[in-house]
């Protein structure tokens, strides 16, 4: 072999090594496993998103959002999509060491009662609960500011089987999120007040995207990426398209063109202009004022009365495990 041959050939190596450096690394990122076409799955869905993060997405279904932010704790996933109230808050009081980077959506759920009976008329009667859940935390909620704490009966059921509950007249109502919901106030209920109604109580149900705050200090361009990726899903999600938008994702989770268009075109989506205001994470350098900081620190003070957590964080814990930045470029169009 000549010399210039081997030159090309340490040449040619040497390219390969550093192109095999510079690949991109996977991404674990979670996706809901209850066929709703929510952001991730558009995201999933539309090439020129993806083109946004820098790396290769694996998507990783689940069903719990503490078990998913547990498996973040061991390293299983990056990204964490749609997470409630009292996942986020045990986490952070449990020393996960998370970043909430954006405000995705309120839950799509909402309290049915018996259509005979007002809500003044609830007092002594029983109502199902998703216990735990960031819609269980709405409806304490929305319970104390109507006088009701204490005069109904709560019992913790699953969706279906509270809707089971509903028609076979076991129970008088209860908090329930889609679909269980619409099957109730067919089965005879009425809707009295959604999540986000509860909210502007003071008691909304959130659902945030979570990153693993070591992933994010070691690649902020990947969580940038997929930032930019989420207020990308939103724009088509309200666009004229979005028909065929939550078509496409729908068969991504497993939901017929027609119920996928009609979950995502009624879902409570947040609104990008919300973000960074005190209706969402806050503006920045007053995180703690924001509705997400304040809706676990309140979290928080109620799982503890509930004796479901002893050491809830304190607000400042809380602000300290939200983070603007990655909101502030994308809303700045700072994306790609």
């Amino acid at each position: 072999m000549t010399k210039i041959a081997r030159t090309l050939l340490n040449a040619a190596a040497a390219l390969g090594l550093t192109c095999a450096a510079a690949q991109a690394e996977t991404i674990n990122v979670s996706t809901w496993a209850h066929g709703a076409p929510l952001q991730e799955a558009v995201i999933a869905t539309q090439p020129d998103l993806l083109k946004m993060i820098p790396g290769e997405i694996k998507w990783l279904p689940i069903s719990s959002g503490p078990a998913a932010l547990a498996g973040m704790k061991g390293g299983a996933y990056n990204i964490v999509n749609g997470v409630g109230n009292p996942p986020v808050t045990t986490a952070i009081a449990k020393g996960v060491d998370l970043k909430v980077v954006w405000a995705q959506f309120y839950d799509n759920a909402g309290l049915v009662i018996d259509g005979s009976l007002t809500p003044e008329e609830m007092a002594g009667k029983t109502f199902g609960t998703l216990q735990g859940a960031s819609e269980d935390f709405a409806f304490n909620g929305w319970l104390d500011a109507k006088g009701l704490t204490g005069k109904v009966k709560l019992v913790g059921l699953e969706r279906q089987a509270m809707v089971a509950a509903f028609k076979t007249k076991a129970i008088a109502g209860g908090m329930n999120s889609e679909p269980g919901m619409s099957e109730m106030v067919a089965a005879g209920g009425k809707l009295v007040a959604t999540v986000s109604q509860m909210a502007e109580l003071g008691y909304p149900a959130l659902d945030v995207v979570v990153a693993d705050a070591a992933f994010a200090k070691a690649h902020p361009e990947v969580v940038q990426g997929y930032v930019c990726a989420q207020l990308g899903a939103y724009k088509l999600m309200t666009g004229a398209d979005k028909k065929a938008v939550f078509e496409k994702a729908g068969a991504f989770v497993g939901a017929q063109p027609e119920q996928a268009v009609k979950v995502g075109t009624n879902w409570p989506i947040w609104k990008p202009e919300n973000e960074l205001t005190q209706r969402g994470l806050g503006e920045p350098g007053k995180i703690a004022d924001g509705q997400v900081a304040q809706a676990y620190f309140k979290t928080g003070q109620w799982l503890k009365q509930a004796g479901r957590l002893d050491n809830p964080p304190s607000l400042e814990t809380i602000v300290a495990h939200i983070d603007t930045q990655f909101a502030e470029k994308a809303l700045a169009g700072g994306c790609k």
